[in-house]
């Protein structure tokens, strides 16, 4: 049998894809695997497993030793691994959650793991230098405006219809949840971003989600201005615009000619 070909017999046997009865060709004398073929499947679904409890931390302190490894064992069954690295495992797990609510009956447990894969988003994404405190600054306030920013290749910003966000925090920190806590159902945008080698986290004010959103689609500075008005009319866009460069979210602004000096008149004058 040639080498892709017993690659992929162990694969789809491992995944789930194939049966026992998959490996015979691999056997000496094409004897059925028998047993061991269970034992080396048992194998992988730990792996899977355990590479669960790894990318989702929070997510396993939460729910248990007990629930987690059911709910991990039936997320690899249903969903096995479609390469042969573990790394970054479980990218469906909170639509698999939330599609199982009937049956652990916890509707913010979904965004649980959601958070988790913002965290590891970022600790998995690329490094890149952000850009110097005082580049915006060399710019003039015109120029500015239609310019467009690249943001650092790490954040991303997580989006959860329950307010767990300081819930998660906490299970950060190693503690566990109050029995009689209340967790309100109430949207909240989570940023996550590395910018020197730590992953950091925090809930944006509708201003600040209204900003990062518009200028993560390149939208110019000037219109991602106008959007952070338009959700919190009473934001400084000044303190908006330096706190951003200054936690290390952006990495190159690019500079666009024939700027246009009355298309943005009201978010420049902030500035």
């Amino acid at each position: 049998m040639r080498l892709e070909q017993h690659i992929e017999a162990m694969s789809s046997f491992a995944a789930g894809r194939a049966g026992a009865a998959a490996l015979t060709p691999l056997m000496d004398s094409r004897a059925h695997p028998g047993q061991r073929a269970q034992v080396y499947r048992n194998s992988g679904i730990l792996a899977c497993v355990e590479a669960l409890r790894s990318n989702n931390l929070r997510l396993a302190a939460v729910m248990g030793d007990a629930f987690f490894s059911a709910l991990a064992r039936a997320y690899a069954d249903a969903e096995p691994p479609s390469t042969r690295s573990l790394v970054g495992y479980g990218v469906s797990l909170a639509h698999f959650i939330a599609a199982a609510g009937s049956e652990h009956g916890l509707p913010w447990l979904a965004d649980i793991a959601r958070l988790d894969r913002g965290w590891l988003n970022a600790h998995l994404a690329p490094d890149a230098d952000p850009l110097a405190p005082g580049a915006l600054a060399e710019i003039d306030g015109s120029t500015l405006m239609v310019s467009t920013l690249t943001m650092h290749p790490s954040l991303n910003i997580i989006d959860i219809e329950w307010a767990v966000a300081s819930l998660w925090t906490d299970l950060k920190s190693g503690e566990l949840p109050n029995r009689q806590m209340h967790l309100a159902c109430r949207s909240e945008h989570v940023l996550f971003w590395r910018p020197e080698g730590e992953v950091r986290m925090r809930v944006l004010h509708p201003g600040e989600h209204a900003f990062l959103s518009s200028a993560m689609s390149q939208s110019p500075l000037g219109d991602a201005c106008e959007a952070a008005l338009a959700a919190e009319p009473s934001i400084d866009l000044s303190h908006l615009i330096a706190g951003a460069v200054s936690s290390g979210l952006f990495i190159t602004i690019a500079q666009q000619g024939g700027a246009n000096h009355d298309t943005h008149s009201e978010a420049a004058g902030w500035l």
